[in-house]
């Protein structure tokens, strides 16, 4: 079987893998690059491979930078089948649409202004035609369901415990078998299950997104979490959260959950304000055989995504009200990195009062706003304009959904066995790969190897 790696090569966005057996040709994932707006145009318009010999693509989850392309891939002549998980399959269709309802309403403002200057008209990545006819090629797969992606490789799905219906891909040909990490999860995290252990591999393609670092538990989040509210709720100011709208946001909601049944959310009003997280919760609430024992058993006897004081908001004139009201209350809305959403809305309202408190829960890319506003700008530029940031800034670390380097070592050690023959690190900046590698080759006796982009291999 002949690999080459194509994207998320010694960087952490646009997963995509080629494989070949026999003369056919399938993909696993098929993401979007995401970084500066020229270099991911070039990078994500054009295939180092023509879509139409592509027989089928298997997808580990369904988070942006991993689905993002498969509208490309279609438009472009793919039209075999997309193999997940049920759940993974569900989210990906509502992402898959509202990414192409994005970049439509980016090109229309676009080429508007390129009309007043004379400039000829682009076209969007894809449309929401092409979206729609992506979910379409859809085949949902069980955990631990072998299939065919093409003749004579088998291939099986394993729970890899990073959002809901994410998976591990093991393939197996000709005696070999492949295992393909996706993006690997934490043990003991809320909602979801642990990751599972492969056993008796041969090769080993594994993320590396935060190798050489370590998380904070996710032990004590909890009360992190109370004593932020508490300082927000005794400054009478907005606690904004900027929160992806896949699982972030899902387990964020559970720990506030948890939060009123103790009594600390007392007269606080919790707002998520992202129709996608709304629609993605129903997605959560529609695949409880996706969730942990803890959170199976709440969802028996009730709803573990509700409680009293909790409100999901769809409707654009009633986010925009909440910028008129005074607080204590509790704003949860998207993007995860403040890059758009209506998140941004609310941060102009209240970053500059010095009664705000920003939370922020997840990795921050290099460049965008939320970096920024971690990383303690003193101003940042939201629309063409510039703020102060007056808001008092805090960050939960603890809440990755992403392993950290000693998780990684571990699930090395649990797979290993003298059958092991090599490590592919992939999806990571290049110093978390090389930290990455040389703790496993401390620990373990194993050959690591972190590919380039378009390197090709043989197993």
């Amino acid at each position: 079987m002949d690999i080459t790696f194509i994207g998320a090569t010694r960087t952490v966005t646009g997963s995509l893998h080629l494989f070949e057996y026999n003369n056919q040709k399938f993909l696993l994932e098929c993401g979007l690059y995401q970084g500066h707006r020229e270099e991911a145009e070039r990078i994500n318009r054009i295939f180092p491979f023509k879509p139409k010999d592509i027989k089928a693509v298997i997808l580990s989850h369904a988070h942006i930078d991993h689905s993002g392309n498969l509208p490309n891939l279609v438009k472009r002549g793919f039209c075999g089948p997309i193999y997940s998980t049920d759940a993974t399959k569900d989210i990906a269709s509502l992402l898959l649409l509202d990414s192409a309802k994005i970049q439509e309403y980016d090109i229309a403002y676009l080429n508007k202004k390129h009309k007043q200057k004379g400039l000829p008209l682009v076209e969007p990545l894809y449309t929401v035609a092409d979206a729609e006819q992506t979910v379409k090629s859809f085949s949902a797969v069980n955990y631990k369901e072998t299939f065919e992606p093409v003749n004579g490789v088998r291939a099986t799905l394993y729970d890899a415990g990073h959002i809901l219906g994410s998976s591990m891909i093991l393939l197996e040909a000709d005696g070999k078998k492949v295992l393909f990490s996706g993006d690997l999860g934490r043990k003991n995290m809320p909602i979801i299950k642990d990751p599972t252990v492969i056993k008796d591999i041969d090769y080993l393609i594994l993320e590396s997104t935060y190798g050489g670092r370590t998380h904070k538990s996710i032990e004590g989040m909890t009360d992190e979490f109370r004593d932020i509210i508490e300082k927000g709720r005794q400054k009478n100011g907005k606690i904004i959260i900027p929160a992806f709208a896949v699982e972030r946001t899902q387990v964020l909601v559970t720990m506030l959950k948890s939060l009123y049944d103790d009594g600390s959310l007392k007269d606080i009003p919790v707002y998520v304000d992202s129709p996608l997280a709304s629609n993605v919760t129903n997605v959560f609430r529609k695949h409880p055989e996706c969730f942990d024992k803890e959170t199976y058993q709440i969802f028996i006897d009730e709803d573990p995504f509700n409680f009293a004081g909790l409100n999901y908001i769809k409707d654009s004139k009633e986010s925009k009200s909440l910028n008129r009201q005074s607080g204590p209350m509790i704003i949860m809305a998207a993007s995860g990195m403040c890059e758009g959403g209506r998140v941004t809305h609310h941060l102009i309202h209240s970053i500059e009062k010095d009664n705000t408190v920003i939370v922020m829960t997840g990795f921050q890319a290099r460049g965008t706003l939320g970096r920024k506003i971690l990383e303690g700008a003193d101003k940042v530029w939201i629309f063409n304009e510039d703020y102060k940031v007056r808001a008092k800034v805090y960050f939960m670390g603890g809440l990755s959904a992403h392993a950290d380097g000693d998780e990684l070592c571990e699930y090395v050690k649990g797979c290993n066995s003298r059958r092991l023959k090599k490590i592919f690190l992939i999806h990571g900046d290049i110093e978390a790969a090389l930290a990455l590698q040389r703790d496993i080759q401390t620990a373990e006796d194993i050959d690591v190897d972190i590919p380039q982009s378009m390197t090709q291999v043989n197993v």
